[in-house]
């Protein structure tokens, strides 16, 4: 089975910035667990305190947004 577990302790804190979205969603197709678009194509987090693995993901697709929209942030 593939996914988050779901009791698996958060390890950050995903936000997302809709008024900075373009809509491109390499949000929802890098982390799908973290992120889906609305009908508009707009942003949506799905898991804003995920796992390890889901964590990893949404940085990387922080990383690849082009309108610098999305924070991934630690949990202490």
């Amino acid at each position: 089975m593939s996914g988050e577990q779901p009791c698996e302790r958060p390890v950050a804190r995903v936000e997302a910035d809709t008024s900075r979205c373009v809509s491109s969603g390499q949000c929802a197709v890098t982390a799908p667990l973290v992120f889906d678009q609305d009908e508009a194509g707009q942003v949506v987090v799905l898991a804003a305190e995920p796992g390890a693995r889901a964590a990893e993901l949404a940085r990387q697709a922080a990383a690849l947004c082009p309108a610098s929209a999305i924070r991934v942030y630690p949990v202490s």
